[in-house]
């Protein structure tokens, strides 16, 4: 697959090997020492360079790696993450069939009042160190919700399977954060991409909820902007370290939480995430 792509690119543009190698040296210092020999190999399959290396040629010509990193051999590599999220056994493939996946933004927050109990699920696991600090501002659940959503640009996800929660998402813009934990490297002015609130109890709901939103991030125009997530859940965070996410604690009147982050070109070197993604999208969640 990598080394028909990268041939079919070089003679639609009419490369000869020599012209593709001098383009690719010139393009990207990571390739400096790139020849006419390896890429012959490559684009016969005799050889084919690290997963990372791959991605960073293939982002050079301006290929989709979600769709060239095909689902059939994708999803050899999420065994893990599936033995991870499904320990509890009581939901299979037929009941997941019935699920129903609920996007909450500023478009349709009226919706918010009806999902009291899906949101007081949310707030009575987690001990989130935002939803503590707009709490004691004096809102209800409800209406830290809505704005989060209205004001800060949020993203609301909720995943059930006859009536229960199964998974579920929140995401915001940098300034949410910003405003009520004082984190200092989140500036306002970085525009990162934040996910407030996150938990998942099956592995399905895992591709409607965080591949969508990683391959949301990635789709930025800004290769720099990093993505953080705030996450009080062990399970959570053992998974999310496996993906390769740094991590630091965050305190808050005694409390704390971990703060992880990644950036783009970690996640994209990453074979499980673009696994993750590449399953999210070729099974038709986007």
């Amino acid at each position: 697959m990598f080394g028909n792509i990268i041939r079919t690119f070089r003679v639609n543009n009419g490369l000869s090997q020599t012209m593709f190698v001098d383009l690719v040296q010139t393009s990207s210092s990571h390739f400096r020492n790139l020849d006419v020999v390896t890429l012959s190999r490559w684009e016969r399959g005799v050889t084919t360079p690290h997963f990372k290396r791959q991605n960073e040629l293939l982002n050079l010509i301006g290929a989709n790696i979600f769709d060239v990193h095909q689902v059939g051999q994708s999803k050899k590599h999420v065994e893990e993450i599936t033995k991870k999220l499904n320990k509890s056994g009581y939901l299979n493939t037929n009941q997941f069939c019935n699920a129903q996946v609920v996007t909450i933004n500023s478009n349709n927050s009226n919706l918010i009042n009806g999902l009291s109990e899906l949101i007081d699920v949310i707030f009575d696991y987690e001990e989130n160190l935002i939803f503590h600090a707009l709490e004691e501002a004096g809102l209800s659940r409800q209406a830290i919700i809505t704005k989060i959503v209205n004001q800060y640009g949020g993203d609301l996800i909720l995943v059930t399977v006859n009536g229960q929660l199964i998974s579920h998402l929140l995401s915001s813009d940098n300034m949410l954060a910003s405003d009520f934990l004082e984190l200092g490297d989140i500036s306002k002015k970085e525009q990162a991409h934040q996910i407030i609130s996150f938990n998942c109890t099956y592995f399905p709901a895992f591709l409607n909820t965080m591949s969508k939103e990683v391959y949301k991030y990635l789709q930025s125009l800004n290769p720099d902007r990093k993505i953080y997530l705030f996450i009080d859940n062990k399970k959570m965070f053992d998974l999310f370290f496996s993906l390769g996410f740094e991590y630091r604690t965050i305190t808050r009147c005694g409390q704390s939480m971990k703060l992880m982050y990644s950036d783009a070109n970690k996640i994209k070197s990453n074979r499980l995430w673009v696994s993750l993604i590449s399953s999210y999208k070729g099974d038709g969640y986007e």
